[in-house]
């Protein structure tokens, strides 16, 4: 008999690691997904990628689409309404195994108590999978936020007997296995590791491929610069990011394209500032996770941000080589020795100043 599977998706990386396991080692079950909370939604019909595997043409038996379940937007129904209304549609089917990217998310976690299950696997989160310790909450304010959820369990009706997990993500006893693209490189406790292996990707690429649903627009020798709201959060003055760009723009001295992914939190001043102080600087405004680009973008020579987790990656979703440089040690403020650590091991470059990323580029 088939497994039925809920994956809970909630960013369009989550989206792309669930199509993969549903593709590969789940691809022989029944697979249900719930888009709880996504972020960006609006945007995602807007690319033909992401409309396929958010939808059922991608091979889900069913999607739910739960983009304000238990949220003050939700104007139309009450708590209760809204959780009734879950176990009588994903409670119906009768899930034997739940799929999470974050178990600190409040939605997350509630969804999984108002089904009445008691664990769950988490999957591939990024950076923050592999090392938590410097996020982990003092105990009055996990004391603090249990009391809310508990307060909105109340509320909602939702008895189920899962343990809440306030303290730090990865940290759930409910969890019992992560998904991970690199495990060798975790810095966590977890109670078993399960490699995503590069031939389940390239099995889930094949499927997307033969739809003819990748379209390259990257000319050659382009490097893209993945933002980070890093000058709005003070941690980099916007003049030293500029100087960045624009030693960039140099090294490719006219025979290249330097394309900048914004942020969500990227201030329009910002951005609006860049690109008229630097005519060779084009925005590169793509939903899709970045990591598709890896793997169809053929003309993608290098990929530069701060820490994001993109960048251990570029060997994961492609055998070409592109250089993941990492601007780390830029910051104002120094990057957390465990996440440098992390990064270094996945292949990531970090120079130490503008003459060190120079040198790497030109090579």
């Amino acid at each position: 008999m088939k497994n039925k599977n809920l994956f809970i998706v909630n960013t369009p990386f989550h989206l792309l690691t669930t199509f993969i396991l549903s593709h590969s080692c789940f691809a022989d079950d029944d697979n249900y997904l719930a888009l709880l909370h996504p972020h960006g939604y609006g945007k995602w019909q807007d690319s033909l990628v992401m409309r396929h595997m958010s939808s059922t043409s991608g091979g889900w038996r069913q999607v739910f689409f739960l983009g304000n379940w238990l949220s003050s937007r939700h104007k139309t129904k009450s708590f209760r309404q809204q959780v009734a209304e879950i176990r009588d549609t994903i409670g119906r089917i009768k899930i034997d195994a739940v799929f999470l990217g974050s178990d600190m998310d409040v939605q997350n976690q509630l969804l999984v108590s108002a089904l009445n299950i008691s664990q769950f696997y988490r999957y591939e989160d990024g950076l923050y999978s592999y090392y938590n310790e410097d996020r982990r909450r003092t105990l009055p304010r996990r004391l603090f936020h249990q009391g809310k959820i508990q307060a909105l369990k109340i509320l909602a009706g939702i008895n189920g007997k899962i343990s809440i997990n306030t303290t730090v993500s990865g940290d759930s006893p409910a969890g019992i296995g992560d998904f991970l693209y690199k495990p060798e490189l975790l810095q966590r406790f977890s109670p078993q590791t399960l490699k995503i292996e590069q031939a389940m990707i390239q099995q889930a690429l094949r499927e997307l491929a033969g739809k003819d649903l990748f379209h390259p627009v990257m000319a050659p020798d382009s490097i893209l610069y993945l933002s980070q709201p890093l000058v709005e959060l003070k941690k980099l003055s916007r003049e030293e990011e500029l100087a960045i760009l624009r030693e960039i723009l140099r090294q490719l001295n006219g025979k290249g394209c330097l394309l900048y992914k914004p942020h969500p939190n990227d201030s329009d001043a910002k951005l609006d500032y860049y690109c008229r102080t630097l005519p060779g600087l084009s925005l590169y405004n793509s939903v899709e996770p970045v990591e598709l680009s890896f793997a169809y973008e053929e003309n993608l020579k290098a990929i530069i941000s701060y820490q994001s987790s993109a960048l251990m990656f570029t060997d994961t979703f492609t055998p070409r080589k592109i250089k993941s440089v990492s601007l780390g040690k830029f910051y104002q403020q120094p990057m957390h020795p465990a996440y440098m650590e992390i990064m270094c091991k996945a292949g990531v470059c970090f120079p130490q100043d503008l003459e060190g990323l120079a040198e790497l580029l030109a090579k």
